[in-house]
């Protein structure tokens, strides 16, 4: 499998729509990429909805365990509660 390009909206600290295209440059050439940035850019949260997109969990969530329910009745481990 070869990820093309992860687009997300409004997860978690991004908030509206953002992209990454893995076939445009500089990505398309790059063997190796880091993801980094400062103290809340994001950089979870992409990891977060990749996984979200393949296996329909999070294991940042999964670690969590079933905690008390949240005003709107999901669980605090609920992938929904990453949405904005």
């Amino acid at each position: 499998m070869k990820i093309l390009r992860i687009t997300v909206s409004n997860i978690a600290s991004l908030s509206g729509t953002q992209t990454i295209d893995f076939t445009v440059e500089p990505l398309r050439s790059a063997g190796l990429f880091s993801i980094s940035g400062a103290t809340g850019a994001g950089k979870s949260t992409l990891l977060d909805a990749l996984c979200l997109a393949l296996y329909d969990r999070t294991p940042r969530l999964h670690r969590v365990g079933r905690l008390e329910s949240l005003d709107g009745g999901e669980q605090q481990n609920d992938p929904r509660t990453l949405l904005r």
